[in-house]
């Protein structure tokens, strides 16, 4: 990423996406030869300048809608229990969870609905500023893994992980979150409910949780996370 500093975009950014942060996120980068997610941090890929329009998301099918959210939501999650962040990282990760909780179910009932697209854009972007100033954890870890291996999509990753890590964390969450609360939400999204569902294979598990494991998104957990839990929380994903 060293010659990003080349590349910045001193224009402005729109997002097309319901519920991303890349814009506003230093890191991030895709290995395909060798089936690898990696973070990676440099502030120059920054743009000068990102604009939320949430007229431009509203013709954006269900599913990217659902699966863009949950990834959001997902930011937010890790955010909210993130060892060592800053005292102000919580609260406004809490408030990016309630604003999209709230306002998934809106837009995809009504993807025209501009109040509801505004209001999940907003908790996208508080969740985005939230994970960005924090560590991101053992969720994030498997869905990077998982999604670098099995080619998923990392929207739908994060709706079937969810849930699993929220429970295996339930005693780090912010209050008035809970791990059935997203679990539910889930069951209502159109995406697949399950990892075998999304096209990952039963043998990918025990490689997944070891690399997860070894990761340092897994040793940043609120709550250690052995090779064999990690594995035993994939398989109750799968």
């Amino acid at each position: 990423m060293g010659s990003a500093a080349a590349a910045r975009v001193r224009a402005s950014l729109g997002t097309m996406l319901a519920a991303e942060f890349s814009e506003v996120a230093p890191h991030g980068i895709t290995d395909r030869r060798s089936g690898r997610k990696q973070v990676q941090r440099d502030p120059a890929v920054l743009p000068a300048l990102a604009i939320y329009d949430p007229e431009v998301t509203l013709d954006l099918p269900a599913g990217q809608t659902a699966g863009t959210a949950m990834n959001a939501l997902a930011h937010g999650v890790e955010a909210g229990y993130a060892r060592d962040a800053s005292p102000l990282v919580a609260p406004v990760a809490l408030e990016a969870i309630h604003r999209i909780m709230r306002s998934l179910p809106a837009c995809l009932s009504n993807g025209h609905d501009l109040e509801a697209r505004e209001d999940l854009l907003t908790g996208a972007h508080l969740a985005g500023f939230s994970i960005a100033n924090a560590r991101m954890a053992l969720h994030h870890g498997l869905c990077h893994v998982l999604g670098g291996r099995s080619g998923a999509a990392h929207g739908t990753l994060n709706a079937v992980l969810l849930p699993h890590v929220m429970r295996f964390n339930s005693a780090f969450l912010p209050s008035g979150i809970s791990a059935e609360g997203v679990a539910a939400l889930v069951a209502t999204l159109p995406l697949p409910a399950r990892l075998r569902d999304a096209g990952v294979p039963a043998g990918l598990l025990p490689v997944v949780a070891s690399e997860a494991a070894a990761s340092p998104t897994a040793g940043a957990n609120p709550r250690p996370a052995s090779e064999a839990e990690i594995l035993d929380l994939l398989r109750a994903a799968w």
